[in-house]
């Protein structure tokens, strides 16, 4: 089968920071930042993204460009050039371990899934992995539409100068806030609205896929991204200007000793596994459409110089204004869509800002929707291709987008509560115990970002840096006649020991085991 390429290396990097720049970023990252210090949680993400993201950035970068293959073939072609055929084992006793910790949490149904693992890891080694991450994408995809469509929404009330009801025009901002948090919280309740959002947020990214690798992701990219930029530019000097804004900025840049608290850096660490996309077979998938010219070291710094200098532009474009109207950054996660329509209410030409802001949050969105679709793609493609049999990437996005599309109405129709499926809500409460949420969507975020991501983050750290071993995985990591020996070997050093210790970190912390030592901190 004739595989496409990325046409250039820029090509490249903008798609991968395309799917790293999502909102992660422009929404997650923001209310991570006001709830744990402000510049304290920076300056920890921008430490963890160097010595703990990167090199597994890499690494997965290195399988995709090396075995040229989708996510599943490409971890077992791997496995099979491992000096230590054992390290399946390892992976199978790590999840006897993530079912020891679901069992102290009585999520039943992920101790069995976690039980079934730890047989077909030993069985059929790191090709079960390809297809966890693969599953892992599309259910991500499946809630993170969801969120897409609030933004859709959004540019919509935007457009239309009803961000903030007029009944509240002319209050206090802290008033306005609130209001904007109950027209919302009054959006999200009624599932057909969001419902409408969620298939245009779909439509779109399955439409972007259509044109292949060339066509229609790479094309898309040089686009989006730099628009994207331009746009967070736009906001920032805005943000930036407004009176008593220089307090915002002093809270996202300056890191404070009394802020900085174990569970600071553990928040952060987990913050860079859904930041960087890692551990979702995405990385893995477009590398696999690298050329051999291309130096992957010099690929990864750029992808991670770009996610997070955009993580740290939209703080900037959020907090100068949040403090500027004397609103709290600690929000949470209605710091976007409570706390910010009260921000551009306050601002002359208001709703111009506010499209320009959520159209830039869509683009983030979007250009990591359609990675996360593309990993489901490309093993479509390639399985129905097995056997001489005809397969397209028209049928390959189609079956994804339906995949994902029901996946993602069990989250519409529980966004607020389970009021709508009150006999799935009991079913999901009594099988995913204490991981279980007020909703659909919360809770598969919970269970694929805080365990399903760091897990496959951390069995592909273990795969390169102890299977495949630095000695021989770091020739792959410059391009071809580069010699650059020091980079490899640091490289190294920090996949094998650096990046899972502290992936082991978070799995404790998330699954509790570190709260006696914490408190006594």
């Amino acid at each position: 089968m004739t595989r496409e390429n990325w046409t250039s290396s820029i090509g490249f990097i903008l798609a991968s920071a395309g799917s790293a720049i999502g909102l992660g970023n422009i929404w997650k990252f923001p209310y991570m930042a006001g709830e744990n210090g402000g510049g304290t949680f920076v300056l920890v993400y921008v430490l963890c993204v160097i010595f703990i993201g990167l090199p597994v950035m890499c690494s997965e970068m290195l399988i995709g460009r090396h075995t040229r293959r989708n996510i599943i073939n490409a971890m077992g072609k791997i496995e099979r050039l491992s000096a230590n055929q054992n390290v399946r084992f390892v992976m199978s006793a790590l999840s006897a371990g993530m079912a020891v910790a679901f069992a102290t949490m009585h999520a039943w149904l992920p101790v069995v899934l976690a039980l079934a693992g730890v047989y077909l890891f030993a069985k059929k080694g790191f090709a079960i992995l390809g297809w966890v991450c693969t599953i892992v994408a599309l259910a991500i995809l499946s809630y993170y539409a969801v969120i897409g469509g609030w933004i859709v929404e959004y540019i919509r009330l935007s457009l239309t100068g009803t961000l903030v009801p007029e009944a509240v025009e002319g209050v206090a901002a802290e008033a306005v806030a609130k209001t904007s948090q109950t027209a919302f919280d009054a959006y999200i309740a009624d599932p057909w609205r969001v419902l409408v959002g969620f298939v245009i947020f779909m439509a779109v990214t399955g439409w972007m896929l259509l044109g292949g690798i060339r066509a229609g992701i790479e094309r898309m990219s040089k686009i989006l991204m730099p628009l994207l930029f331009i746009l967070l530019l736009v906001v920032i000097v805005r943000s930036v200007t407004l009176p008593g804004a220089y307090e915002g900025i002093e809270f996202l840049l300056k890191p404070t000793m009394d802020a900085f608290t174990p569970q600071v850096v553990l928040m952060a660490l987990g913050q860079v596994f859904f930041s960087l996309s890692l551990g979702m077979a995405i990385t893995v998938t477009y590398g696999s459409y690298l050329h051999k010219e291309h130096n992957i070291l010099k690929a990864a710094g750029w992808v991670g110089v770009l996610d997070t200098c955009a993580a740290l532009m939209a703080g900037l474009a959020i907090f100068p204004a949040v403090f500027a109207v004397g609103l709290a950054p600690s929000a949470g996660p209605g710091l976007i869509f409570g706390a910010l329509p009260a921000v551009f209410d306050s601002m002359w030409l208001g709703p111009v800002w506010a499209t320009c802001f959520f159209f830039m949050l869509f683009i983030a969105a979007v250009t990591s929707s359609v990675a996360l679709l593309e990993c489901g793609a490309t093993v479509f493609i390639e399985r129905l291709r097995r056997g001489h049999k005809r397969g397209s990437r028209r049928t390959a996005v189609l079956i994804g987008f339906v995949l994902c599309t029901v996946m993602g109405l069990l989250a519409v129709f529980s966004t607020a509560d389970w009021s709508h499926m009150p006999w799935l809500g009991k079913a999901i409460e009594a099988s995913m115990g204490d991981l279980a949420k007020g909703n659909w969507l919360d809770t598969l975020d919970n269970f694929a970002s805080n365990w399903m991501l760091p897990f496959t983050a951390l069995c592909t750290a273990l795969l390169v840096g102890w299977g495949w071993t630095p000695r021989r995985a770091g020739r792959e990591l410059l391009a071809q006649g580069e010699d650059w020996r020091i980079a490899p070997a640091i490289w190294g050093f920090l996949l094998r020991w650096v990046s899972p210790i502290g992936i082991l970190l978070v799995f404790l912390y998330v699954a509790g085991f570190l709260d006696p030592i914490l408190k006594k901190l």
